[in-house]
């Protein structure tokens, strides 16, 4: 199974980089883009591995997941862009600011009805136990990557902070 996963993960990383290499972006572009896809493989490898996903589980789930991450992304997208333009809460009027607040609830209700349909869904595929394994997972695997980034930022300011 190993061996699949890892076959896998070396295909959708070396199918990525072809396709941006033809895109012809800037190396900074580039280099973003080949750093999520490595992030992203590692989350597909430690989710799976962490639900004990069998080839046969992992082909059903992960495109229930994938789908569900993207509308997640989405949502976060649409009112990063809102947050983005309003002014610094400092700055606020208080009609803003009832707008931030209103805005902030409706993303936190949209993800997590969000969460309970996509829940649903994979409980049609894996166990009750796997999915709580998979909100367990995702938190462990976004901690893993803040103690990572936290290591190399010490490492490059020479231990100072």
């Amino acid at each position: 199974m190993r061996t699949i996963i890892l076959f896998l993960l070396a295909l959708l990383l070396a199918g990525g980089q072809l396709t941006y290499a033809q895109r012809g972006e800037r190396p900074g572009r580039q280099q973003r883009d080949e750093r999520k896809e490595a992030i992203e493989a590692r989350r597909i490898s430690y989710i799976t591995r962490k639900l004990s996903l069998n080839p046969e589980d992992a082909k059903v789930f992960w495109p229930i997941y994938n789908e569900y991450t993207h509308k997640i992304d989405q949502i976060s997208e649409r009112y990063r862009e809102k947050r983005d333009a309003m002014p610094d809460p400092e700055d606020m009027t208080e009609d803003e600011a009832a707008r931030f607040i209103e805005a902030e609830i409706t993303r936190f209700e949209e993800s997590a009805a969000l969460r309970r349909e996509y829940t649903e869904k994979m409980l049609e595929v894996v166990s009750v136990k796997q999915v709580a394994l998979l909100f367990y997972a995702e938190r462990g695997f976004n901690r893993m990557l803040f103690r990572e980034a936290q290591r190399r930022h010490r490492q490059d300011s020479g231990g100072r902070e």
